[in-house]
């Protein structure tokens, strides 16, 4: 983290993958546990599979500037998103990517196909993802987390999101 415990996060894929889902409910969980946050996203139609990026940024104290330039996550579920979004990420930084082309390293994980075996959908791959960081950084408040995830989601997808979270988390270990 940086200043002001300031965590910058980039989730980035195609509609239909849960992308802005998966920022809003970071950022609401960061809420709930008492820290800044904001929340901005950029997408394409999600029908058509367009492009989708969702940009977090956590803080101890008020977010001044709320873009992300170097995110210190980058969450990659597609190819398109890895090339466009690679760069951007800080020196030191975490990659977790579902991209075959990613550098040893990172964390590259089956992010989409754990989504629609788990789920049935794609649309929960940025629940995976969700689960995924919070294993991959030791400080993630997963109470708070699957909280959030379980009243975001419509209840009849409850459970199948909250599997999807914990399918997420047990790639990691």
């Amino acid at each position: 983290m940086s200043g002001n415990g300031r965590f910058d996060l980039r989730f980035a894929g195609a509609g239909g993958q849960g992308i802005v889902m998966a920022g809003r409910v970071l950022a609401e969980a960061a809420l709930r546990a008492g820290r800044a946050a904001t929340h901005s996203q950029a997408y394409g139609p999600a029908s058509r599979g367009g492009a989708s990026r969702s940009d977090v940024v956590i803080a101890d104290d008020e977010v001044v500037f709320p873009l992300v330039r170097r995110p210190r996550v980058l969450i990659a579920l597609t190819e398109e998103a890895l090339g466009r979004y690679g760069d951007d990420l800080a020196s030191g930084g975490t990659l977790i990517a579902d991209v075959e082309a990613a550098e040893e390293g990172n964390f590259v994980l089956p992010i989409v196909e754990t989504a629609a075996r788990v789920v049935g959908t794609e649309l929960a791959s940025g629940v995976v993802a969700l689960g995924v960081l919070s294993a991959a950084i030791p400080d993630a408040d997963l109470e708070t987390l699957a909280e959030t995830i379980a009243d975001r989601v419509p209840a009849t997808l409850r459970d199948a999101n909250l599997e999807a979270f914990a399918a997420g988390r047990a790639m990691v270990r």
